[in-house]
């Protein structure tokens, strides 16, 4: 499946309605399944996510009657049909090939993925090889047994895509070579997480509290040597905080993110949205030359690790009401109300 377990939890939380059908949600205690926009709420203990509704059904879970997951379209139950089939391949088929298996061209292929999932059928086959060298390396297996066990077919290829944007030597040890430090500060809209590596921001987020997070750091990087520190991240607290403040010098705050082209495309594109207004997803997909895939702006914006840096929060549904925000949709509610002109 292409996202974690705990960020299918944070979808969950957002009934964000763009991620119907990309995975489903399992309540064990009552034997049912879900999509993700579905109004149940049930505890994080009880929930187990699905890559697809048959994977639900063999776990013997029965369609929800309020959501109705068994009546996801054809389009999205055909892309995780051919997900399922890149899962099981070590080793991916050209792009003609996979798309003569499954009866499509590749430019339809190829389209129908990007608009749902924003990205290429190779892209995901990438994106999951990732996921298996993550998951392997925080298992502090070996730098040669990870590489293998992920698809790749040497080590060596494994240094030259460089998969996690970091330098070889992050792997060893299960990528605890990467130190990052974070540090928080009280705001408006709650507790500001700022983290970075040395060589910049690569998260900013909203917790509810110290507590939470140290959980939000941890999940976003399992494999990292994580440190606390409120003296070496002072600088790029300070640039945050100016820049929910819309103060001036933030321009150029250094980040150290991994994003798909896609991302980056739809990232770029929030970044020129002013302060005090707001775009649609579907003004966002046109601007970036690619109006089918509204979608997968939403996607972009809800796995934007910059808060505030990204402004993620002034993408608004088309109809005009806030929509979902990865950080809560009060707090995005509150940013929107805040940046508006103090004669608005």
């Amino acid at each position: 499946m292409l996202y974690s377990d705990d960020q299918c939890w944070q979808i969950m939380q957002q009934r964000d309605s763009a991620y119907d059908g990309l995975f489903f949600i399992g309540v064990m205690t009552t034997k049912i399944y879900c999509r993700p926009s579905c109004s149940a709420r049930p505890l994080r203990q009880n929930v187990r996510f699905f890559a697809d509704a048959h994977s639900a059904q063999q776990a013997g879970l029965r369609a929800c009657k309020r959501c109705h997951p068994d009546s996801i379209s054809p389009e999205i139950n055909t892309i995780n049909t051919i997900c399922r089939f890149l899962d099981s391949q070590e080793n991916p088929p050209a792009l003609r090939e996979l798309a003569s298996r499954f009866g499509y061209s590749p430019f339809h292929l190829t389209r129908m993925f990007k608009a749902h999932l924003g990205i290429s059928p190779r892209q995901y086959s990438d994106a999951m090889r990732k996921k298996r060298l993550a998951s392997a390396l925080s298992q502090n297996h070996t730098v040669t047994h990870a590489a293998l066990d992920a698809g790749y077919t040497t080590p060596n290829s494994l240094y030259y895509t460089n998969p996690l944007g970091v330098s070889p030597r992050h792997y060893r040890n299960g990528g605890n070579g990467l130190q990052i430090w974070y540090a928080t500060t009280t705001t408006m809209l709650g507790l500001l997480l700022v983290a970075q590596t040395a060589k910049g921001i690569c998260l900013v987020a909203f917790a509810d509290d110290d507590r939470h997070a140290t959980t939000i750091i941890h999940s976003e990087f399992p494999a990292a040597s994580i440190m606390s520190d409120q003296a070496v991240v002072a600088d790029a607290l300070l640039c945050v905080n100016n820049l929910l403040n819309d103060q001036p010098n933030y321009h150029d705050i250094p980040s150290d993110i991994r994003a798909t082209a896609f991302q980056q495309r739809v990232w770029d594109a929030l970044r020129t949205i002013p302060r005090g207004t707001t775009l649609s997803y579907s003004a966002i997909a046109q601007q970036i030359g690619q109006p089918t895939a509204s979608r997968a702006v939403a996607q972009a914006c809800a796995s934007n690790p910059l808060a505030i840096i990204v402004p993620c929060h002034r993408v608004v549904a088309q109809s005009g009401a806030h929509g979902n925000y990865r950080w809560g949709s009060q707090r995005k509610a509150t940013l929107l109300a805040y940046e508006l002109p103090s004669d608005a």
